[in-house]
């Protein structure tokens, strides 16, 4: 049996029209992932303490740069549109930024709020 857990940052949430014309919410998630770490490669050929100059360097510009600070970043994953009866089973009352662990097992998707 292979199970799954995801974290999901809920972005945004609309009220639509299902294609039966019924009132439904769409949902919008993101995966919240842990940013891989940066790997400095150095000049064997430059002395040491110009290279340990150059990774200091290079770090403190990462850190300026839109979308460098945080340990996370966002990665867009799925929609759901729902309608009030589905999201009452779903157990969820979502609403934009919250947190939800979302388990993957035998097929069946369940949510849980973080």
């Amino acid at each position: 049996m292979i199970s799954s857990r995801i974290t999901l940052k809920v972005q945004s949430v609309k009220a639509v029209r299902d294609p039966e014309n019924r009132e439904a919410f769409q949902i919008d998630f993101a995966e919240v992932r842990s940013k891989p770490p940066v790997v400095m490669m150095s000049n064997p050929e430059v002395p040491e303490e110009i290279n340990q100059m150059v990774v200091q360097v290079t770090k403190s510009f990462q850190g300026i740069f839109p979308g460098a600070q945080g340990p996370t970043y966002e990665q867009r994953k799925l929609t759901l549109i729902l309608t009030g009866e589905e999201l009452e089973s779903f157990g969820m009352k979502p609403y934009p930024n919250q947190l939800y662990e979302l388990s993957i097992s035998e097929g069946a998707l369940s949510f849980r709020e973080v």
